[in-house]
């Protein structure tokens, strides 16, 4: 009776690890399904790039249009012993100059703003500018992306809105469906 109780146990045991293995592949877990946690994703709207030793991150334009100022959002880092000055030229001839320390980065998100007046490219566009840095004389052109208002992590970062004069913070109002800004009321006499 010895070899049938045996028996009995190892069919059990292959109907377990069949039923293992069938509800193992039956989920998708499998070597050549890699877990989303495994691919790197980026999570910017920026270009980065990198100009002789200086690293460009997150490097974009805001502006409200082609004809606009448009400020240059990113973080600019020095990877050498030596501070170095950035040079940001666009289209326009009109040019940022960006300071940075040895070994260290500098933050566009801080002010002074700094600003292509004009941008020469509308939101969802790409512009091409030169960047060159002094300490090495290395120059490149690079593409960086146009947006506006329309991300609210960048309204508050916005430059002066068409004929405010000020920084904005937010879009203006619009009337539903006519993309045209709401009426203010007129102070009563």
């Amino acid at each position: 009776m010895a070899p049938t109780t045996l028996l009995a146990g190892i069919r059990s045991a292959i109907a377990a690890l069949t039923l293992g293995v069938l509800l193992l592949t039956g989920t998708g877990c499998s070597s050549d399904n890699p877990a989303e946690t495994t691919k790197i994703t980026p999570a910017t709207n920026g270009i980065n790039t990198v100009v002789g030793p200086i690293k460009l991150a997150d490097m974009l334009i805001l502006s409200y249009g082609a004809d606009q100022p448009g400020r240059i959002m990113g973080t600019v880092f020095n990877t050498s012993a030596t501070d170095a000055v950035v040079t940001i030229s666009g289209a326009s001839g009109s040019t940022v100059s960006i300071p940075v320390k040895a070994n260290g980065e500098t933050s566009l998100a801080q002010p002074p703003a700094m600003m292509l007046d004009p941008t020469t490219g509308s939101p969802g566009t790409l512009v091409t500018v030169r960047v060159s840095e002094d300490s090495t004389g290395t120059s490149a052109e690079v593409q960086l992306p146009v947006l506006d208002s329309t991300l609210p992590e960048y309204q508050s970062y916005m430059p002066a809105s068409p004929g405010s004069g000020t920084a904005s913070s937010a879009p203006s109002p619009t009337q539903p469906g006519t993309g045209s800004p709401s009426p203010s009321p007129s102070p009563s006499p």
